[in-house]
């Protein structure tokens, strides 16, 4: 897998590549940078302006003040791996608390079962060709 693959997997489990955070920044969206600025201030009550919003994944080289705070992140760093779907220790506590509390939570749940299911390159393979159908239609 290449490195800038490595960057559309969510530490959590997520595809970044569908991420608004991610759209907003590849596509230099300011109508969605606004948007988000909002959500994300009040979800992680801080002054976040539209210029703040944009990343490029866990694993890419932007940090954003709200990626500090990202216990899952930080775990999966420490660990020295790439989501948790290569964690020998899943389900945990930490992974249950993030998923009942973010509203991707469920979403994140299933990208996990999928990854185990299929292993990261070909679930990466799925979520790119549907990030592009979606685009496509």
């Amino acid at each position: 897998m290449r490195q800038t693959e490595k960057m559309l997997v969510a530490a959590c489990g997520g595809f970044c590549g569908g991420c608004p955070d991610y759209l907003a920044y590849i596509s230099n969206d300011g109508r969605l940078k606004r948007k988000l600025a909002q959500e994300f201030s009040e979800q992680f009550n801080m002054d976040i302006k539209p210029e703040d919003v944009g990343c490029l994944g866990c694993h890419g080289p932007i940090r954003k003040p709200w990626c500090a705070s990202c216990s899952i992140r930080q775990c999966t760093e420490e660990k020295g791996i790439l989501t948790c779907a290569l964690c020998d220790e899943i389900p945990c506590d930490k992974l249950e608390k993030y998923y009942e509390k973010n509203k991707y939570g469920d979403k994140s749940r299933a990208h996990i079962v999928r990854q185990k299911q299929i292993g990261l390159e070909k679930w990466l393979e799925e979520m790119k060709k549907k990030s592009q159908d979606k685009r496509d239609t």
